[in-house]
């Protein structure tokens, strides 16, 4: 039985239609559920009545007027009356965040590769097998974990800066290379996604950006290089585009900082605001 100090939830649930349907009290109550789900208490195998004399006495109900919450909260499909556990609970929660060791294998993995390289092994960045804490889904790497190597991690990237970006005829278009360079540069490839580099070199170089905001500063990248028209919408080097925009970004006034809006608004409404207030980035 994993036992959780947090648990994830998601912007999203405000416009859940689920949580919609049901009155103010019960989504406070599927919250309350959530959080006995991560304590653990619904995974003790306490008997049917017994868990429900528990959980009532949690949420500060009686039992009768429990089991009508778990009939409306299963009307809608978000935990199974019987149980009172909730739906799409593994899929929603990341396995890593119960996963005590993420942090010392990842420690263990580095060393590896110091080890290979003193050895005389061929040199460079060496690609990391889990996906970026800023891109990624599957992520391993825990928040222990990036403070634990923080200073190895700054020196690591700070000395290859976007040396990772692949640009081989043979790599997969979405791994945020450019094709079709000419003279006068390419175009941000339509299906462009954050390299893992790209995203850990912003958060090295400036320590104050959140995940968040780089992931909201990359959609915002993306928004404005596609909607760019002619000539000026083409760069030869997309990696020291990136490296400008957010060193822009973060120099710019907090009050006139475009990662304040929502990212969705800053590619095509305010495509036009966004260019002119960071210019002509090269």
């Amino acid at each position: 039985m994993s036992k959780l100090p947090w648990f994830r939830t998601y912007t999203r649930m405000v416009d859940d239609d689920k949580l919609k349907l049901l009155a103010f009290e019960d989504r406070w109550h599927f919250v309350a559920l959530l959080c006995l789900k991560g304590e653990g208490l619904l995974d003790k195998g306490d008997a049917p009545a017994l868990l429900m004399r528990k959980v009532a006495v949690k949420l500060g109900l009686d039992v009768r007027s429990l089991e009508e919450v778990a009939r409306r909260l299963a009307e809608v499909g978000l935990i199974e009356q019987a149980t009172l556990q909730p739906s799409k609970w593994a899929t929603l929660q990341m396995r890593s965040d119960t996963d005590n060791t993420a942090a010392e294998r990842k420690r263990r993995q580095r060393q590896r590769k110091k080890d290979e390289a003193s050895e005389g092994e061929e040199g460079g960045h060496d690609d990391v097998t889990d996906e970026s804490r800023v891109t990624g889904t599957d992520v391993t790497r825990t928040d222990t974990d990036i403070d634990t190597d923080k200073e190895d991690l700054v020196k690591e990237l700070a000395s290859v800066g976007c040396a990772d970006r692949d640009t081989s005829p043979s790599a997969p278009s979405n791994a945020g290379r450019t094709t079709g360079k000419t003279a006068t540069g390419t175009r941000l490839p339509k299906d462009w996604k954050l390299l893992k580099s790209w995203g850990d070199w912003a958060i090295a170089e400036h320590p104050a950006l959140t995940e968040e905001e780089v992931r909201r500063q990359a959609a915002m990248f993306a928004d404005h290089w596609h909607a760019k028209a002619g000539k000026d919408g083409r760069k030869a080097d997309w990696c020291a585009t990136w490296r400008n925009w957010i060193r822009r970004a973060v120099e710019m006034p907090g009050t006139r900082r475009p990662s304040m809006a929502p990212a969705s608004a800053a590619g095509g409404k305010h495509a036009g605001a966004m260019a002119a207030i960071l210019g002509d980035l090269e």
